[in-house]
């Protein structure tokens, strides 16, 4: 029904511009864009002392074309890529060890944006956009490092490292290794989103924009599987030995927290941007003087 509505709204926006047969012409350009990336969980935000939140950055770019109207309606596509990552931190008196964590993601979107501006012929314009993305799941990896506090048990450092098809659990004073293979990603492929801005645009040239805006992404879909996962552990020789199980890679309320009463309930977790994007937008045409 989402994307039904999605696209009903986009083909009846473009037909509406077009009736009005007053276009100025095609435009491309190219943005670059920095935010505050945050992989959003309902659960993992309301998590006690052991698992809060770090700031993570990241950092994004975009190709886009599109078309400007005299109405200073525009329709943009385009393609952009970019980073959704986030940083955990754990120090809890009820835990035996200081836990910090990174979850590494990245996808690539092609965007549909419906933009706004004035249409008055001045250098300094303010606008805002709105828009919709399909996002492709181009990258994974989840690093979590326990390091244990009680120097007398002189317990080794335990690294969790989890990608796409392998779950490897790793100690580093004893340099054992458990490895498991996956028989799919922890992270779903494909995902819809919607995102927003406001900002300005300053024409440097006849025909050539600088843009500034406030840009926020919000992907709609839950980007973590929901699907049991098959394991099987891996020797050094990369065969295959023992009986596989079939289990989940996540299987508590939050991400990193470990409750035995916990059953599979957790949330969904959906990747929000928000940040400041620049950028360079060049117009096939010649602006007239009603504008």
């Amino acid at each position: 029904m989402k994307k039904i509505l999605v696209l009903c709204l986009a083909v009846l926006t473009i037909g509406i511009a077009k009736a009005q047969d007053r276009t100025y012409g095609p435009f491309y350009g190219i943005h670059v864009f920095g935010y505050k990336s945050n992989l959003f969980n309902s659960d993992d935000f309301r998590a006690d002392s052991f698992q809060k939140y770090q700031f993570t950055p990241g950092f994004g770019a975009t190709l886009e074309f599109g078309r400007l109207y005299q109405s200073g309606f525009s329709v943009a596509g385009g393609l952009s890529f970019g980073t959704s990552n986030q940083k955990y931190v754990g120090n809890d008196i009820s835990y035996t060890y200081n836990m910090t964590a990174t979850t590494s993601t990245s996808f690539l979107k092609i965007p549909i944006i419906f933009g706004l501006q004035a249409h008055k012929d001045k250098r300094l314009k303010y606008f805002y956009t709105l828009g919709f993305y399909y996002s492709y799941n181009t990258g994974y990896k989840d690093v979590r490092k326990k390091d244990y506090k009680d120097d007398l048990t002189k317990a080794p450092t335990e690294t969790t490292t989890i990608t796409k098809d392998t779950y490897t659990i790793t100690y580093d004073t004893t340099k054992l290794q458990t490895v498991l293979s996956m028989d799919k990603s922890p992270i779903v492929r494909n995902g819809f989103g919607a995102l927003a801005g406001f900002g300005i645009n300053y024409r440097i040239k006849d025909k050539m924009q600088f843009i500034a805006q406030l840009k926020g992404e919000f992907t709609i879909t839950n980007i973590e599987s929901i699907e049991k996962t098959r394991f099987r552990y891996v020797d050094g020789t990369n065969n295959t030995v023992g009986f596989p199980y079939s289990g989940y890679v996540y299987d508590n309320y939050t991400k990193y927290m470990n409750d035995p009463k916990s059953n599979w309930n957790r949330s969904g977790t959906h990747p929000f941007n928000l940040g400041i994007q620049i950028g360079i937008r060049y117009y096939l045409y010649d602006f007239n003087e009603e504008r």
